[in-house]
């Protein structure tokens, strides 16, 4: 046997959603800080990778005057210290360019991090907005229900179904916008989703 829906379960509802829109709002500040952190690590990362450009820059006038002294036999280059460095200067190459991957991974993930936090907010919004609503239906409801109970006349209960009908019909707009922004949440959190897989798929050896 079901068990009997009450008004107040209804309005425990409402009190309950309320609840999980501060809870909504908590994790959408704690995730902005983390993306604040992220943020800061790629403008970190981008500056050592820029230092490292200029090393190889280096690298390379020093490898250019090597090349040119080991042709003469009197020189204190050996061939050796060109390949070594020729082998260091390949491999910054490679660390440069695997970086320069990983930061627009990292800026793509970001953005499109701050873009669901904003939609997660919308979201949050809506729902205060139905929870608000559906509190005000019910107790309209009840209202509406205790007059009738009253035998009032048959004018004045028109005028309640009116306004009852009234504040249904916002409610249900209300209630429309909230499964909208579900919608939004959802799809834009798979391709928050999909832009971690492609940060994992940018990670490669750097030193």
């Amino acid at each position: 046997m079901s068990p009997i829906i009450t008004h107040e379960d209804e309005l425990e509802l409402a009190s309950t959603e309320k609840e999980l829109v501060n809870q909504l709002k908590k994790l959408a500040k704690a995730q902005n800080a983390l993306i604040n952190t992220q943020k800061k690590y790629a403008e970190d990362l981008s500056k050592a990778n820029l230092t490292r450009e200029m090393l190889n820059r280096t690298f390379r006038d020093v490898l250019k005057q090597m090349q040119m002294l080991v042709r003469e036999k009197r020189s204190n280059i050996k061939d050796e210290e060109v390949k070594l460095f020729q082998d260091i200067i390949h491999k910054n190459d490679e660390y440069v360019e695997a970086n320069r991957k990983y930061i627009d991974a990292i800026k793509n993930l970001t953005l499109k991090k701050d873009y669901l936090i904003e939609i997660k907010q919308e979201f949050a919004n809506a729902l205060s907005e139905v929870a608000s609503k559906r509190s005000t239906v019910i107790k309209k409801a009840l209202n509406v229900e205790k007059m009738k109970n009253k035998l009032i006349e048959g004018e004045k209960i028109k005028i309640l179904d009116t306004e009852m009908n009234d504040v249904q019909r916002d409610f249900d707009r209300s209630r429309d916008v909230l499964l909208k922004k579900i919608h939004q949440f959802l799809e834009v959190r798979d391709e928050v989703d999909e832009l971690w897989v492609k940060l994992k798929d940018a990670v490669s050896k750097s030193s």
